[in-house]
C-alpha cells in the first residue's frame, strides 16, 4: 500500500516511484498548482500536485482538509533551489503527484488544530475528548517516542547486566504501603476481593528469596490517593531488586543505568559521579529529603547568633533543641515591600491563614545597615546583626526571612512558587503536615509544619483473594 515513510525520502530517493500514505497536515492552492504537506509517523514531506501532468488528482486536491487520510502516487524530485525547507529532513525534495486516494475523509471542522503549524493551547478536556486527533500533534507523537526510546535503553542495560525481567501479577493481595489500595470483587469467591498492587514489594522479595537475584520490571502501579502534580492514581516505574550488593555496588549501578538512558535517548554524556549529599545535610540545607540543588536560596543556621537575645520565639526554640534558620532573597528590598510583610499585607496574612503567629523579616540596605522589626531589632546585638547577613551570603541589599525550626521539620519546598515559577513538592516525617503557601514579590513561600494527624486514614485489612 506504500512504497516509502513520508519522512524517509531524501536526494538518494529522486527520480524513484513511490507510494506514500498519511494525512494531510496543510494544505496551499498557489493558483493553479496545488501543495500538500502529507503527514505520517516519519515526518513530513511535500506533494505537488500540477493539473497539466496529473488532472484526477489535482480535481482531488482541489477538496481535501486537513486530516484527511490519503494515498499518494508519484515521482520524487528536487526542489527548485528557491523553495528548499531546511527546517524538514525532507526539505530538499518533493513528490510530484500522478495519482491522489482519499482513504477517510474529514466531513467537518476539527474540534482543535492538530498541525505543528497551527497548534495552540487547547484546553486538556477537549484534547481528551479527543484523544485520537490529539495523539497526532507532534508534541504527543514525540512524548510517546521519548518514552519507548527510555524504556528500551533501560531494558538493554539490564539485561547486559544480568537482570531477569519478570512479570508479576495485578490482581493480588492488600498490603501496607503509603496509600490506599484499590480493590475488585472476586465474582468467583463471594465476599473476597483483590486488590491492585501498589508496587511489585511482595513478589520481587519472593524472587529474591527464591534465588533469582537480579530482577527488574516496568511495573504498572496503582494508588488509591489525592490527585497531586507529580501522582496519578495509576502510574509505571522501573522497579529494580538484587540481591548481594551492598550500598556503593548498587549506588554505581544506578549511576550506570541514568547514564545510559541519556547516552541512547539523547546522545548526552552525564559527567560522574553524581553529586552525593546526605539526608542530613539535605535536610540542614534544604528542608526536604530529596531536594532540587538548582534552588537557590538554601537554608541558613544562624542558632548560635539568636539562641542568647531577648526575642523568645528564636531563643525559645533553639533552648528547646530546636533551631533558628534563615533564607536569604537576593533582590528582596526592591521586590517585597513593608507593607506586604507587615501586620495587613498579603503575605503576612497568608503566613497567619497556614498557622504563623507572625512574619519575621531583616532587610539589609546598602552599606550593610539591618532594618528589622523592633522586637528583634532591640534584642539583636550588634555584633550579631552584621554577623547574620555574611553568614546568609548577603552582601548586597536583601531580605532575609528568618523561622522557628524544630528538629525534623522541614524547611521551605523545593521549588516554591515565586513569580514565573510552577510549584515542587517535598516530602516530610510521618505524623507532620506541611502547609505550603505560594507567595508572590520575590519571597519564597512560607511552610508552616504543625503537629497533626496523618491525611490518609489507616490502611484496610489484609484481604484474601483465594478460595
Amino acid at each position: 500500500m506504500r512504497s516509502n515513510g513520508c519522512g524517509d525520502l531524501r536526494e538518494q530517493n529522486i527520480d524513484q516511484q513511490v507510494q506514500l500514505c498519511g494525512w494531510v497536515d496543510r494544505r496551499r492552492d498557489h493558483g493553479g498548482v496545488i501543495f500538500i504537506d502529507l503527514r505520517d509517523r516519519s515526518g513530513t514531506v511535500q506533494i505537488t500536485v500540477d493539473p497539466d501532468l496529473g488532472a484526477d488528482a489535482f480535481a482531488v486536491a482541489e477538496h481535501l482538509r486537513s486530516e484527511t487520510v490519503l494515498q499518494v502516487e508519484g515521482k520524487v524530485r528536487a526542489r527548485p533551489g528557491d523553495s528548499l525547507n531546511d527546517k524538514l529532513a525532507t526539505g530538499a525534495v518533493e513528490v510530484l503527484a500522478s495519482g491522489i486516494t482519499v482513504l477517510n475523509s474529514v466531513k467537518g471542522n476539527l474540534p482543535f488544530p492538530v498541525s505543528v503549524h497551527d497548534e495552540e493551547n487547547t484546553r486538556e478536556e477537549l484534547r481528551l475528548r479527543h484523544r485520537y486527533l490529539d495523539l497526532r500533534r507532534k508534541r504527543m507523537n514525540d512524548n510517546l517516542r521519548l518514552r519507548a526510546q527510555t524504556i528500551q535503553a533501560a531494558r538493554r542495560f539490564l539485561e547486559d547486566a544480568g537482570f531477569i525481567e519478570v512479570e508479576t501479577p495485578v490482581l493480588t493481595r492488600s498490603t501496607p504501603e503509603g496509600a490506599r489500595d484499590y480493590v475488585l470483587p472476586s465474582r468467583v469467591c463471594g465476599g473476597e476481593w483483590f486488590a491492585l498492587p501498589q508496587s511489585p514489594q511482595l513478589f520481587k522479595q519472593l524472587l529474591m528469596v527464591g534465588g533469582i537475584e537480579r530482577y527488574y520490571q516496568v511495573a504498572r502501579c496503582f494508588r488509591d490517593e489525592d490527585l497531586r502534580a507529580d501522582r496519578q492514581p495509576e502510574f509505571t516505574q522501573l522497579d529494580i531488586e538484587m540481591s548481594f550488593m551492598d550500598q556503593e555496588q548498587i549506588l554505581e549501578l544506578n549511576e550506570s543505568l541514568i547514564c545510559a538512558i541519556w547516552k541512547a535517548v539523547k546522545g548526552i554524556e552525564l559527567p560522574r559521579p553524581f553529586p552525593r549529599m546526605t539526608w542530613h545535610d539535605a535536610m540542614e540545607r534544604y528542608g526536604t529529603d530529596r531536594p532540587d540543588t538548582r534552588y537557590g536560596m538554601e537554608l541558613t543556621n544562624v542558632s548560635d547568633i539568636v539562641k542568647d537575645m531577648g526575642f523568645k520565639v528564636f531563643s525559645g526554640a533553639v533552648k528547646s533543641g530546636g533551631a533558628g534558620k534563615c533564607i536569604a532573597v537576593p533582590g528582596g528590598n526592591d521586590a517585597v515591600s513593608n507593607v506586604r510583610i507587615k501586620p495587613g499585607g498579603d503575605v503576612f496574612s497568608e503566613a497567619q491563614k497556614a498557622g504563623a503567629g507572625g512574619l519575621a523579616f531583616i532587610r539589609v540596605r546598602d552599606g550593610g545597615e539591618i532594618d528589622t522589626i523592633g522586637a528583634i531589632k532591640d534584642n539583636l546585638r550588634a555584633e550579631a546583626g552584621a554577623a547574620q547577613p555574611h553568614r546568609c551570603g548577603t552582601r548586597h541589599p536583601a531580605a532575609v526571612r528568618c523561622r522557628r525550626h524544630r528538629h525534623g521539620e522541614q524547611g521551605p519546598r523545593q521549588g516554591a512558587p515565586v513569580p514565573g515559577q510552577g510549584a515542587g513538592h517535598g516530602e516530610g516525617r510521618p505524623g507532620q503536615r506541611p502547609v505550603e503557601l505560594p507567595l508572590g514579590g520575590g519571597l519564597p513561600d512560607v511552610r508552616v509544619q504543625q503537629r497533626r494527624e496523618p491525611l490518609r486514614g489507616p490502611a484496610p485489612p489484609l484481604l484474601r483473594p483465594q478460595c
